[in-house]
């Protein structure tokens, strides 16, 4: 795709000067453009949701068509955040995810600030507590050098008070220019710039199926029931839409491209043969009568809420942005929860495919932003089924604004290689709260938030990837150390007091809480960047990096370009 310079003058955040930022602005093709009219991006996150909007910025004429399962847009990851902006301290110089971030802050705050989106700009703080944390701090002061991250400095111990009064440790990095900012409200200002553009939502729509064709792919889903519990409790529906040719598209089943499957996959199983329904409500159907299935029901539920709440006190709060998990799109019915359709279980006809299932339309071009479903979504379009996702949750604490003043903005641990997923932090939220954590552990089910979730699907899922094995067998010392805190409260806060030692325990409650879609390889490594699958003019979008949210305006920008390629004519 051909483009074009354009220059665009910005003063970015801890940059005394103007500088010029060069955009590249897509210069029409007519040929693409001809070819090019309908586009499909499944997922409502911030990523699906930037693509879209970069679609249309590029592709003015094009139609654009978002589909959901759930009934508003960030109602997962992108909506249950720490509200964070990456800074990039910690990225290796150089590498794709560094530029993605530097890329993203310069597009990300000018943006936020003309949308109205709420976010602050304030300092953020590593401690390091001991002299190898010390010396892997000079190693990321060192990067945060390369990385050209304005203003990085480090602080030695009488140093510390200057910045953060109350923070005890032996070093610290100090980044004058980090921010909070709320992704959701980000996710929602980026949706009603595709709306104002044309595009479109399709909301309560479970896409579940892709038929790839030499030019065009045509996608399959069930739509949900205003009642449905699969349709995630949020904001008001979406509406319909632009969805490709609609009806013409159904008319063509008995005249379909030799490539499409006479049995599509299912992003639940290889080949769909059997009725797509979550197993734990194919063990209660079969067995939900009988005192052994009760009984290992109960201990479950039991087990999950020691594991992960009841310890720690937690119940249904308000999360940061104001809304509970149910609001938010969280919260499930556990009793009738199945993960891949409904539970009447839908028969198939003769041809194997789901009778429940329709067609949503055929597109020219098809961008799948799956987030936590990323593997079994590209499974079912026929791309290979690594890199798998492991859903980790992010469970969170929070004091209120009247108990918060010895904190003034984030305050960080120190990375540790050996340890991944074990970095907390202390953040002041928008709201002049305090947010605490996340305290990470491995999740019971992937889109599952109350105390008393699991969904038996994902676990089977889970345990039967190679890569998790190994990764759990390569920390295992870190995680048994982090059994404690896993399951106290008191532990947890204790470890944070470590930093903050003034934080008063009495006014800690319970947060909300998150399940972060990490991407595994099969050697147990987590896979920190962005990679993308493409079949014909279908791209998947595997892995992101944790930065993602951060870079999501310029991960957008590498997603099209990657869609777009060699699409003319």
């Amino acid at each position: 795709m051909r483009r074009r310079p354009r220059a665009k003058a910005a003063a970015l955040p801890g940059h005394s000067k103007t500088v010029v930022i060069l955009l590249l602005q897509p210069e029409r093709c007519q040929d693409c453009c001809m070819s090019i009219s309908r586009v499909a991006v499944v997922g409502a996150g911030i990523l699906g949701v930037a693509a879209a909007r970069e679609v249309t910025m590029r592709f003015p004429d094009a139609e654009v068509t978002v589909f959901d399962k759930a009934e508003t847009v960030a109602a997962h990851q992108s909506g249950h955040t720490s509200g964070i902006v990456d800074s990039g301290l910690d990225q290796k110089p150089g590498s794709a995810e560094a530029k993605l971030t530097r890329r993203g802050l310069q597009l990300l705050i000018p943006y936020m600030a003309q949308a109205g989106v709420p976010y602050r700009e304030c300092a953020q703080l590593l401690i390091a507590q001991n002299t190898d944390e010390a010396e892997r701090l000079e190693e990321i002061f060192a990067r945060a050098k390369d990385n050209e991250v304005p203003g990085a400095r480090l602080l030695e111990r009488h140093e510390i008070g200057a910045v953060e009064p109350a923070v005890r440790g032996v070093l610290g990095l100090f980044s004058p220019h980090a921010a909070i900012a709320d992704f959701a409200a980000l996710t929602t200002a980026l949706a009603s710039d595709v709306r104002a553009a044309g595009g479109t939502f399709r909301f309560t729509t479970e896409v579940t199926g892709f038929d790839t064709m030499s030019n065009e792919v045509r996608l399959r889903g069930r739509p949900f029931p205003a009642d449905d519990p699969q349709a995630r409790h949020g904001a008001a529906a979406g509406e319909s839409g632009a969805d490709g040719r609609g009806d013409g598209a159904a008319d063509d089943q008995d005249g379909r491209d030799e490539q499409v499957r006479d049995r599509p996959r299912t992003y639940r199983g290889e080949e769909g043969r059997d009725p797509v329904i979550g197993i734990g409500d194919e063990l209660r159907d079969r067995f939900g009568q009988q005192d052994w299935f009760k009984q290992a029901e109960s201990t479950i539920g039991e087990w999950t809420q020691k594991l992960s709440d009841s310890w720690s006190g937690r119940d249904d709060r308000r999360s940061w942005g104001g809304r509970t998990g149910e609001e938010r799109g969280s919260a499930r019915d556990d009793d009738r929860r199945t993960d891949g359709g409904r539970n009447d279980a839908p028969h198939r006809d003769s041809s194997g495919r789901d009778a429940a299932e329709e067609v949503l339309g055929v597109f020219d071009i098809v961008i799948v932003c799956a987030g936590l479903q990323a593997d079994r979504l590209a499974t079912a379009a026929g791309l290979d089924t690594e890199p798998r996702i492991v859903p980790f949750t992010s469970d969170y604490y929070r004091i209120p604004a009247t108990d918060t003043e010895v904190v003034r903005g984030i305050i960080g641990s120190v990375p540790d290689p050996q340890a991944p997923l074990t970095e907390t932090s202390i953040v002041r939220g928008l709201d002049d709260g305090l947010i605490l954590g996340p305290n990470t552990f491995v999740a019971l089910g992937r889109e599952t938030y109350d105390r008393h979730g699991f969904d038996l699907a994902d676990i089977g899922s889970t345990a039967r990837s190679k890569g998790f094995w190994k990764f759990a067998a390569q920390t295992a010392k870190t995680a048994a150390r982090g059994v404690r805190p896993l399951v106290s409260k008191t532990a947890f806060v204790d470890g944070i007091r470590r930093f903050v030692p003034e934080l008063d325990p009495n006014t800690v409650a319970p947060g909300p809480r998150g399940v972060r879609a990490q991407a595994m390889t099969t050697d147990g490594e987590l896979i920190d960047e962005l990679t993308m699958t493409r079949r014909g003019r279908l791209t998947a979008v595997r892995s992101v990096p944790k930065s993602a949210a951060t870079s999501a305006l310029a991960i957008a920008e590498t997603i099209v370009d990657r869609a777009f390629e060699n699409t003319a004519r």
